[in-house]
Formats: structure tokens, sequence, C-alpha cells
């Protein structure tokens, strides 16, 4: 689907390049028809035809992921409970462009997708809970937006090969469902007995925001191009809800039950890192695969003040971290 839109914008510009033509002919025609002298054609400025570079293009994105949390006692030594999301499936589209000129750029992505498989492993410690607790529930039904924007430079230029530096800001929006609940250790007051997998157990909802500083380059052979960029995560930013819907009304009136969604937040680090590897099909045309890493992690708490029927309640040390690895197809255009 890529390289077919790439193709039909190669085909529109070739279409408007053969129009242009036409059109030039016809007004030398209609010159030459009427008497007026030849002329010479106006002067383009120097360098105007190469002010800027800029490209953009659809990429695909599939990949695997993890997604996991460990919760701690109010003092942050002891942990109390570890949700971990794994063997996420993810699918996204998204959109790309940088704009160059004088080797500064500007360059950004944004995308869509979902989470379509995976499973939740969620863990009970003693002494809180005895004895422990160990739960499956299936992941379907997730969400992931993001988007990145970088300003840059290339600092170091050797024929057709370039190295550059940028800094720049990511946002990344995860979400996951839990379905069902079996439970898979010893204890009897958890998920005994099991609930059906058509019953939303639990959702998250997380929203990353991050700083990024890093390198990017290419070499180029031929019509072959290898690009490559690495970007540190110096700052990372976490703003999330745990819904835990079964202990949410109007079902749940209990002590011990929530009020509604449970906010967590936290700071911490990154990395993000990808590779393309492209083909020059056309003149202005583009294809290519990749492979891409995204990786962070925080430290904050989970906010249960003011969150649980009856009162009570403490902010609780709190973990994240979420990665996924996966594999990248583009189609790109370049004038």
């Amino acid at each position: 689907m890529h390289q077919m839109s790439g193709n039909r914008r190669s085909l529109a510009f070739g279409v408007v390049a053969v129009l242009a033509g036409l059109a030039s002919g016809v007004a030398v025609a209609a010159d030459l028809s009427i008497g007026t002298p030849d002329k010479e054609p106006a002067a383009i400025p120097e360098g105007i035809e190469q002010a800027f570079d800029i490209a953009f293009g659809t990429r695909y994105w599939i990949g695997m992921g993890t997604t996991a949390k460990d919760l701690y006692d109010t003092t942050g030594s002891t942990v109390l409970s570890r949700l971990t999301y794994d063997g996420l499936t993810t699918h996204s589209g998204e959109v790309f462009g940088e704009i160059e000129r004088s080797s500064f750029f500007l360059k950004g992505i944004a995308g869509l997708g979902a989470v379509v498989g995976g499973n939740l492993k969620d863990e009970d410690f003693p002494p809180v809970t005895t004895p422990y607790s160990s739960t499956n529930s299936d992941q379907r039904g997730g969400f992931l937006g993001y988007a990145t924007i970088d300003a840059g430079w290339y600092f170091h230029e050797r024929g057709d090969d370039r190295l550059g530096a940028f800094f720049g800001y990511n946002y990344f929006r995860q979400d996951v469902n839990a379905y069902g609940c079996t439970q898979t250790a010893t204890n009897p007051g958890i998920c005994v007995p099991s609930i059906a997998n058509s019953v939303l157990g639990i959702s998250q909802k997380n929203n990353w925001h991050s700083l990024r500083a890093g390198l990017n380059g290419e070499i180029n052979r031929g019509k072959w191009r290898l690009r490559g960029e690495a970007a540190a995560l110096p700052l990372v930013v976490l703003n999330g809800h745990d819904y835990h819907w079964l202990r949410m009304p109007p079902g749940c009136t209990t002590t011990g039950c929530f009020t509604g969604a449970i906010p967590e937040d936290g700071t911490g680090w990154g990395v993000q890192l990808e590779a393309m590897l492209d083909y020059h099909v056309h003149e202005n045309g583009r294809v290519g695969v990749g492979v891409r890493y995204w990786h962070m992690r925080t430290r904050g708490h989970t906010h249960f003040e003011n969150h649980i029927i009856g009162g009570g309640g403490l902010p609780q040390p709190v973990n994240w971290m979420t990665s996924i690895l996966g594999l990248t197809a583009e189609a790109s255009f370049e004038f």
C-alpha cells in the first residue's frame, strides 16, 4: 500500500511536469505566431532551487512489547504487587516528514495504532497477600498513539554521507486492557472461581512525555541508503491511570473499593533507536524497511489518597517500564 502511494505521488509529479512543459511550449508557439522576438528566460537567483530539501511519507510499524509496574508499600522497601503486560502485539501507521536547509533540519512523525494481543500476569506478594497469588488475563483492545518532533543540524559531511545531532520531544500514549482472570498459584481468594474472559477487569492508560537528544546519520551507496538514529531520553515524565473495573461503583460499595481510576505518576529515562535501509525506486521516491526499539522507565507514586471508598489511602511508590521492538516499512517522496 505504501509503495502504491509513493508511485501515485511520483505519477502526479510527472503529470505536473508534462503539463508545465506543454504550457511552456504553447506560450513559445504563441510568441512566434505574433512575431515576438526571442527573449532570454529570466535568470533564477543562484541557490533558489536548492533552498530547501523536503521529504515526507508513510510508515507501518509492527512490534512486540512489554509494559509493567511494581507497586511498593508506603516505605518503598517491599514489593506488594506486580502487573506485567507481556507479549503485546502492536500495529501502527504513521506519517513522517523532514525539511532541511543549509544542513539544519526539522523532522517529525505522528502515528496511531492498536495493541491487539498479549497477556497480563498479576502477582500479589506476602505479607499483605498470603499465600502468594498469580493470575492470568487476556489483553486485547489496546491503543497506541505517538508523536515526535526534532530540530538539529548535520555537522559532518563527506560526499553523500553525513552525521547530525538533534534535540526534540516525544509523546507516547499506550492503553492496555485485561479481560477475565484465572488463578495460577495457590491463593484461594483471588479469581477463584475464574472470571470469564468476556469480563473487563483492569485497564491501564499511560501518557509518556520525553525529552530527546541524539545523533542521526546516513550512508549512501548508489541507489541504496542506510540511515540510523539513536536518541537518549534524559527526562521521561509519566502520567497514567489504573482502572480496576471490578472494584469500582456501581457494583462495588464496600471498604477497599475505589471511587474511580487511580492516578499514577513518575519521572525517569529511556532510549529510542532505529535504523532504515531504503532504495531509490524513482528520482523522487524511495521504499525501505527497518527496525525500531523504544524503552522507557519511571519511578513515582500511585495515588490512593481520596480514591478509596470509606476514606484512607496514601501515595505508594510505583516503578513503571515499557518497551517495544519491531519492524518498519515505509514509502517516501522527496524533492
